[in-house]
């Protein structure tokens, strides 16, 4: 009688994707902060601890072509968020400052198009964000 091989389970997409939601989120959250793990909102410009921060979207998270863009992301204070829309109008404003006119028309036009990542591609991702916050834990855990 053959012994049946047993495949390690896969991950579901869906799963992978919160996994990368994940990692991503504590990248953009301790990228920019300093060494007490203060960061700056990117919309009202107030101080906070990352962990008591969120990590907001320009354009908004259902949009797949820009949902794990660097520059689409910033530290955001959960006021603005949740409870004020996001502040698109003064994101707007933070996207041109930092990154200029030519960025914010890319992502404006980026949210328009669709995108489907492959397994393959999130897979990848996950592991790039995985070895930056490697590199962050030194100075920053992320105990929660």
């Amino acid at each position: 009688m053959k012994a049946k091989k047993i495949r390690p389970k896969r991950l579901t997409f869906s799963a992978l994707e919160k996994k990368l939601d994940k990692e991503f989120s504590y990248y953009i959250r301790r990228k920019d902060a300093d060494e007490g793990g203060t960061v700056v909102c990117v919309t009202c410009n107030g101080f906070f601890h990352w962990k008591d921060v969120d990590c907001g979207h320009f354009i908004k998270r259902q949009h797949r072509s820009t949902r794990w863009h660097e520059r689409n992301c910033g530290t955001q204070c959960r006021r603005d968020n949740h409870f004020m829309g996001g502040r698109q109008d003064d994101y707007s404003q933070y996207i041109i400052k930092t990154h200029g006119q030519e960025v914010f028309e890319e992502l404006m036009q980026l949210k328009y198009q669709t995108k489907k990542h492959s397994r393959t591609e999130i897979e990848e991702m996950i592991e790039k964000y995985q070895k930056l916050n490697l590199e962050l834990d030194k100075r920053l855990p992320r105990k929660d």
